[in-house]
Parts: structure tokens; C-alpha cells; sequence
């Protein structure tokens, strides 16, 4: 198993307006600086976290970020978001605004909207807040009122021209890792992983990963993963020891991240490699539920992740 130390996603995250890839009518949004609160809604990879960050480093902005997708506790606006708006630092500007990035907002708790309701009504004077959700339905009226709505969804015409700007920045990753990338099998690969963008750069580095620095067409039809390793061990091995071992050692701080791959890229290796478990995939899904359910509830997230892992080997091993 090969340790990561750094995700591409995280490695090449844009740093500013320039290197975002996003339609017209978004990036217009912005021009004039952050002036109000702003939801970006839209399907996984399509860059709303991205822009949230870029769009403080752009403007040099004071920021908290809150990934709420674990920090679902009212706690999190007492003893965070209120003390970082209410307090005044002497490196601030005069009339610039405090931000608060709340990533993946659409997985808080009821009380935490209703206690950020009233939080953003009190700093409204000097903070503005941005945040992104892949499901908007599960906001609440309240809140949406409060933010401007921005689609990350790409209609057809964006398509078009955001693939080709996908294109490009995928081959000059390649050339920056010391890759390369047949022509043909770029655009395979843009294609086949469009518009996620981070599932794109997740398997660009599998292939980095697992040796594979000449990237051809015969490669992109294979199944490729950054997380395949998590993905074999849970075939090949046997010895739970060294599953904690292994586990521990290469992923104690990317539990989330293996826990969405768990959930998603598994089922696609499955259909791909491991032909006699399909029938397993209904159980694998409930048990991933079930698991990333309970991680925000969980001291030590490791053990949700090693739970989750050990659990899916009993099934495919029935």
C-alpha cells in the first residue's frame, strides 16, 4: 500500500480567479468582490469549495472555514463563528469583511440552521458567509433566503467549452508530475470522469500511485483509483491486524475521503474487477451508509473507517 502526502486535489486547488474552471455567468459573479452571502449548490467536483477559497485569496480576505459535514454541532457557531466575527484584529482593513466558508452545509443539523440564522443577521454589519451544498433540497426556505443561489451545474454550451479547459489542465498536471497521456486517452479520460473534476485528479494520481507515468487509451478503460489499494485489501487481505496496520498508517487523515470512495469508486472497481461480488453491492452501500452516518458521531473517526473497511470484507468474503 502507498501512503499519499499529498492529494492532486489538494496540490493543484486553484489559488485564485485565474485558475478556476467555471462558467462565465459564475465568475461574473464576483467581479466586485464578495458584497453579499452566497450558496453554491451543485453537483461533487464541479468547484464551489474552490471558489469559496479562491475568492478570499483573491481579495485577501479574513476567513474561518468550517467543513460542516463533521462539525454538524450548534457548538460549532458558539464556539467558532461567533468568537471568529465578533473578534477585531489590528491587520484587518478598515471595511473589509470577515468570511466564513461553511463547506457541505446541507449536512448540518436543524439547530445548527436555526442558531445560524441568527448569527449571520447579527454580524451582517462586518461578515459575510459563502456556502456550498450538493443537495440544496435539504436546506431549509429560512436559510436559502438569506444567500444568493449559484449553480455549479454546467449546461450543454458550458460543457463544451469547461471540457476543453478540463483537457488542458489535466495534460499540464501530467507534465508537472513527470506524466504523459496519449491525446486520445485524454480526452477519454476528461470524458469519462466529466464534470469531477476531483474524481478526475483522484485517479490521474492513482496512475502516479501505482507507476503508471505513460497513460494510454488501454489504461483509461481500466479501473483506476488514487484509493485502489483500500480497494484490493479488502479482497486480499485477511489478516485484521495488518488491515489495522495498513489502514492506520496510509489513511488515519483521509477517513472521509476513503469513506466517499467507499461508496462510490468501490462499486464501479466491483463491476469492473471483482465480477463475483456484484451481488454484494446492495449490502456494501448499506453498510457505507450506515458508516458515514455514524462518523460525526465517533470520537476517534479511524475506527468508523477500520468498522467500515472490516465490515465490507465479511460481506464479499460470504
Amino acid at each position: 500500500m502507498n501512503s499519499i502526502n499529498q492529494l492532486f486535489t489538494e496540490k493543484y486547488r486553484p489559488k485564485n480567479f485565474d485558475d478556476l474552471i467555471l462558467p462565465e455567468r459564475v465568475m461574473s459573479k464576483f467581479k466586485d468582490g464578495l458584497v453579499q452571502n452566497m450558496l453554491f449548490a451543485g453537483s461533487p467536483g464541479t468547484g464551489k469549495t474552490s471558489c469559496a477559497k479562491a475568492i478570499v485569496n483573491q481579495f485577501g480576505l479574513p476567513y474561518l472555514y468550517i467543513n460542516a459535514s463533521t462539525d454538524t454541532s450548534v457548538d460549532v457557531i458558539r464556539t467558532k463563528i461567533i468568537d471568529f466575527c465578533s473578534t477585531v484584529s489590528i491587520m484587518d482593513a478598515p471595511g473589509m469583511f470577515k468570511v466564513v466558508i461553511l463547506d457541505e452545509v446541507d449536512g448540518v443539523s436543524d439547530q445548527f440552521f436555526k442558531a445560524l440564522r441568527a448569527t449571520m443577521e447579527q454580524f451582517a454589519s462586518n461578515s459575510r458567509f459563502i456556502a456550498t451544498c450538493n443537495y440544496i433540497n435539504k436546506l431549509p426556505d429560512p436559510i436559502l433566503s438569506r444567500f444568493e443561489v449559484i449553480n455549479f451545474d454546467f449546461d450543454k454550451e458550458e460543457e463544451s467549452e469547461l471540457t476543453k479547459k478540463y483537457i488542458r489542465r489535466v495534460y499540464e498536471i501530467c507534465k508537472a508530475e513527470g506524466m504523459s497521456i496519449q491525446k486520445d486517452a485524454l480526452v477519454e479520460f476528461v470524458r469519462r470522469n466529466f464534470p469531477d473534476l476531483r474524481s478526475t485528479l483522484n485517479k490521474l494520481q492513482g496512475y502516479k500511485t501505482q507507476g503508471t507515468t505513460d497513460i494510454t487509451v488501454e489504461d483509461v478503460k481500466k479501473f483506476n483509483s488514487v484509493y485502489k489499494d483500500v480497494f484490493d485489501l479488502v479482497f486480499n487481505e485477511s489478516d485484521p491486524a495488518k488491515n489495522y496496520q495498513l489502514l492506520v498508517s496510509n489513511y488515519s487523515n483521509r477517513v472521509d475521503d476513503v469513506l466517499q470512495s467507499l461508496g462510490e469508486e468501490f462499486v464501479e472497481y466491483i463491476q469492473q474487477e471483482r465480477l463475483q461480488s456484484v451481488k454484494h453491492i446492495p449490502q456494501v452501500i448499506i453498510s457505507v451508509a450506515k458508516h458515514q452516518a455514524q462518523r460525526v458521531h465517533v470520537i476517534d473517526p479511524v475506527i468508523t473507517m477500520l468498522s467500515c473497511v472490516y465490515d465490507i470484507q465479511g460481506i464479499v468474503k460470504e
